[in-house]
Parts: C-alpha cells; sequence; structure tokens
C-alpha cells in the first residue's frame, strides 16, 4: 500500500510522540465513566436481531492478504483467537464511543455538564458548554469512523460494512447472527464453516499459547485506538497512517535508544534524583503500552534492560 506522509500532521517515523515529563502525549479520545466490555455472550430469543454475514461473536471474516502482507495483522494473530481478541478490541472501542456520544446528545437536551449533570450558573461556563455541545458530538462521530477504518485496513471494505452495522446494531441493543443461523438464540459454539472463527486459512494458521516475554526487539501491531487517533499522523486525504512494520520498527529502535540512556542515567544518578527519572522511564514503557500493547511495551522493556546490562558490561570491560 502506497502510504503520502502528509497530511495535518507530519509522520516522523524516527520519533514516537511522547511527552517525556511524563505519559502520552495525547489524551484518550473522553474520560469514560462506563466502558463496555463488547458483544453479550448470550441473549433473549425475542430479542430483534440483524442478519449479517458473520455474527463477530462465533464467526468472523478473515483479514486481507494485502493487510497481512502489509502487516496491519501480525502472524500471532492468524489464529482463532487472535481473531477473535481483534474483533473485542475493535468492539470496545467503537461501543464506548458511541455511549459518549449518547452521553454528550442526552446532556446537551438536558442543557446540564455531561462531567455532573448539572447546568452552569455562571456566563462563561455557559458559553464553554455551548461550544463543547457544537464540536464534541461530531468529534466523536469522527473517532467512531476512524477505528472503523482501521478495522477496514485489516478486513476490507465489505467486513467493515458488515462490522459498522452490527457494532450499531449491539449498542442499540438489537442481536446479530449470521445468514446461516436460523434464530437469535444463545451463541453456538464456533464451527469451521467458511465464516466460522476457525476458518483461518490453515497455511497462515499458528497455535494460540500464552505469549512470553522475550529480550527481543518488538515489531507490533499498532493498536486501532492509537491508529484512529492519529498518533502516527494522517495521510493527503486525511485518513490516520497505519505505520508498516518498517516504520514501527523505527519507530521502536529510537524509543529504546532514548529509554536505554535514560536507564545509563539512572545507575550514575544521584539518590535525590533517582525517583524522577525512573518516573520518566515508566512513562516511556507505559506510553509505548498505549500505542502498540502492555505485551509489546513489556517485550520492549526487557530488551532495553537486556541492552542496558550489555553496555555496563562492555563498559566495565574496557
Amino acid at each position: 500500500m502506497t502510504r503520502r506522509w502528509r497530511g495535518g500532521r507530519e509522520f516522523d517515523p524516527q520519533q514516537l510522540q511522547i511527552a517525556w515529563s511524563g505519559g502520552s502525549v495525547s489524551p484518550p479520545p473522553q474520560e469514560r465513566t462506563e466502558r463496555s466490555a463488547g458483544p453479550p455472550p448470550s441473549v433473549p430469543a425475542n430479542r430483534l436481531t440483524l442478519k449479517l454475514n458473520w455474527d463477530f461473536r462465533t464467526c468472523f471474516p478473515e483479514p486481507t492478504e494485502e493487510a497481512i502482507e502489509a502487516g496491519a495483522v501480525n502472524a500471532e494473530d492468524l489464529n482463532p483467537e487472535g481473531i477473535r481478541s481483534i474483533h473485542e478490541e475493535h468492539a470496545r472501542e467503537m461501543l464506548a464511543t458511541l455511549h459518549d456520544l449518547d452521553a454528550v446528545l442526552d446532556a446537551r437536551r438536558g442543557g446540564v455538564d455531561p462531567r455532573n449533570n448539572k447546568a452552569p450558573l455562571l456566563a462563561p461556563a455557559k458559553e464553554q458548554l455551548q461550544k463543547f455541545f457544537q464540536t464534541e458530538p461530531a468529534r466523536l462521530e469522527h473517532w467512531f469512523e476512524n477505528l472503523l477504518g482501521a478495522y477496514q485496513d485489516a478486513f476490507g471494505q465489505e467486513a467493515a460494512d458488515a462490522f459498522g452495522k452490527a457494532v450499531r446494531a449491539w449498542h442499540a441493543g438489537v442481536e446479530v447472527v449470521a445468514e446461516s443461523s436460523p434464530e437469535a438464540a444463545s451463541p453456538a459454539p464456533a464451527t469451521t464453516g467458511e465464516n466460522s472463527v476457525s476458518a483461518v486459512n490453515p497455511k497462515r494458521r499458528q497455535q494460540a499459547g500464552p505469549r512470553r516475554v522475550t529480550a527481543r526487539l518488538p515489531v507490533p501491531r499498532p493498536l486501532p485506538s492509537a491508529v484512529a487517533a492519529g498518533r502516527f499522523g494522517q495521510e493527503q486525504n486525511g485518513k490516520p497512517v497505519r505505520p508498516g512494520p518498517r516504520e514501527v520498527r523505527e519507530i521502536t529502535e529510537r524509543h529504546a535508544e532514548k529509554l536505554i540512556e535514560m536507564l545509563d542515567h539512572l545507575a550514575s544518578a544521584p539518590v535525590n534524583g533517582k525517583d524522577a527519572l525512573k518516573a520518566q522511564f515508566d512513562a516511556g514503557i507505559a506510553a509505548y503500552a498505549e500505542d502498540f500493547g502492555q505485551h509489546s511495551a513489556d517485550q520492549l522493556q526487557a530488551y532495553i534492560k537486556r541492552q542496558a546490562g550489555l553496555d555496563s558490561t562492555s563498559r566495565r570491560g574496557r
């Protein structure tokens, strides 16, 4: 896929966007008082239903060949549990966004601040709230579409159209069933049909198992929420950039260099300065986890500590 590294913010593959004073430079889309856990595990048989090619609970589409070649889906996720996990991750983010949107629209209708459910009394607060109501619904809708666009990058247009309908249906309390399913009953066990979660191409399947943290430089798949937030920049058409494996490796290498240097300073820092350096190091690891997931951050930390140890050993030997 051709990337055009231009748009609202220039993408610098040599620098992860981190505020080194602590934490990530980009906050979450909005503080959430409630997060959906994804599609319901079971529903009453009399609930309204929507039939789609997949129900996204027991059967799922496969990633596209283009997405696999571009690194949009990791090889370690090409198994039934990996595909299920990707869908659950997307569903949680998208359902939470729709929940936030409902809360904002309800507050706007009631003329209250959604943070405390009270109407502001002072004129400046009223004006600020009005501006918020003018911009926030559109921002949340755009966030939802960005998340769906990240999903489309991995599974294609047809699957994205169906998944968007499924998420909005779940949000409205409507059950989603696969076209081959005769009833909207509790989900049946996954089968090996054409659209089943077990139907990932055997040539690309790998055995699922517990992830072991290795001291190797990670080259992970960016989280959908990080891509949708534009953490890696935007293309010329305004679509958020999803960096490929080469760009992710460059980002990670530069990030690791900074953290290794920080550990070197920590080792020689006076006692009263160690806490601040340790907090900055932890913030750097946490920021990487926000963009690439906790497992990748744990692997990066193991790699950094190993490299820092090798460097100090080589220095002692000289």
